[in-house]
Formats: structure tokens, sequence, C-alpha cells
């Protein structure tokens, strides 16, 4: 069967126009669909290469702003120790009496517990609330012969930032005080004035005419932090006489 040369013709044309049919959806469709994913890309990059310039531009405002949350962070936590031990409350009580002309004759001690995390609002306003009160307390307390009580702050807020692993923890005491008027006042602006956070929950005091004094029991916490970097180290307690040499005496 003899070909006519038009037929061939009309072949090639047909054959032509699958080759570019073909070539368009597997070669030029496949292609728009990258270049449309890439221009997509292009987008967000844009978009996420306007954010870093943005704090690029912020960088030293950024910068300043971390240093200044470190230095508070360590500021914060230099206020407690790692632990306290009984033998630390009882050095510390006896440091409050030789600072603060104030007798202890007896100290109880309490059972510790987790400080539950306050918002920072509600802890600020508190705390300045009771330190403006301090004063006014300290006065009332010892211009009646009745009992007087003063309540006490929360524990030092950390501006709203929780930390997961770090804990607080309160050890109550009970110490039985006497002293002056003035000292009194003295003893109450020693506690709030230590570096190491410390917080009067109670007090309960009466005036004695004959001697001048005041005498009662005072109730306080004290604070310590678990989950920091910071170390234990035991209070100096210095060198005391244990004993005599013989029950018996200076006998020969």
């Amino acid at each position: 069967m003899k070909v006519k040369k038009s037929e061939i013709q009309l072949l090639i044309a047909v054959i032509g126009v699958l080759i570019v049919v073909c070539t368009y959806f597997l070669v030029y469709s496949s292609f728009n669909e990258k270049s449309d994913a890439l221009e997509a890309q292009n987008v967000t990059l844009s978009s996420q290469v306007a954010t870093l310039e943005a704090l690029d531009q912020r960088k030293a405002d950024y910068i300043e702003a971390t240093e200044k949350m470190q230095s508070y962070i360590t500021n914060f936590e230099n206020r407690f120790p790692a632990d306290i031990l009984p033998e630390d409350s009882i050095m510390m009580v006896k440091t409050l009496e030789d600072y603060t002309r104030t007798e202890v004759a007896n100290i109880a001690f309490g059972s510790e517990a987790e400080v539950v995390y306050t918002p920072a609002a509600d802890a600020a306003t508190t705390t300045a609330d009771a330190t403006a009160a301090t004063d006014a307390a300290a006065d009332a307390a010892a211009d009646t012969t009745a009992a007087a009580a003063t309540t006490a702050a929360s524990p030092v807020s950390t501006d709203g930032t929780a930390y997961a692993d770090t804990h607080m923890y309160e050890v109550p005491l009970s110490i039985s005080i006497s002293c002056t008027y003035d000292d009194f006042k003295g003893l109450v602006r020693y506690i709030y004035n230590q570096q190491e956070r410390e917080s009067i929950q109670g007090v309960s005091i009466s005036y004695n005419e004959t001697d001048g004094m005041l005498a009662g029991n005072m109730t306080m916490n004290t604070y310590y932090l678990l989950g920091t970097d910071k170390v234990y180290s035991s209070p100096y307690i210095p060198d005391m006489q244990m004993g005599v040499d013989t029950i018996f005496g200076n006998v020969e």
C-alpha cells in the first residue's frame, strides 16, 4: 500500500502535536508547579528576612534586656540560701540577739512547707503594704499592755516568671523575746533589712510597767530555694566549752 505524501505530512503533524502536548503536561506544567512553590517559599523567606532585620535593628535592646533579667535572677537567688537546717536558725537567732539587744529565751521550730507561687502584681502590692506598716506596727505594740499582732508579706516575687525546676520553701520559727520599745523597732527593721529573706508572720507582746520592757512571742519565716546552682554551706559556730574535766570538781 502506497502512502501519500499528504498523509505522511498529516501523520508528522499529529505526532508533533502529541509531542507538544506531552511536553506541556510533563515538563512545562511541572515547571510551573515548581515555580509557584518557589514563589510561595520566597514570600515566606522574605517575611522571615524582614522579621530578622527588624530584630537585628533592636539587637542591642534585646541584649540589654537579657543582661538585666540575668542580673535580676542572680540578685533574687542571692536572697535565699540553698537550705536551712536547725543550726542555721539557731545561729541566725544568736546573731539577731547580738545586733538588736533582744533577749531570746526559747526557739520553737515549725514544719517547713513549699511556698505556692504568687503572681508578681499581688505579691509586690502585699510586700509594699507590709513594709509601710512595719514602723506603725512596732509603735502600736510598744504602747499597749495587751497583745498586739502584725502580719508580714509573702516571699519575694519573681516578676511573673515561673521557674519549673526551682522551688521555694519556708521554715517557720517561733521565738520568745524580751526587749525595750526602741530595741523592738530595731528588731523589726533588722529582720526586714537582711540580705537573706526573712519575714515576720505574727507578734504577740505585752508591756511591763515595772521594768519598762516588752515581752512576748514572735513568729517568723525564713526561706530557701531548691533547684539553683547554689551549694549549702554550714554556718560558723564558734568554739565553746563542752563539759568539765571531772564530774567531781577539782579532786586530786
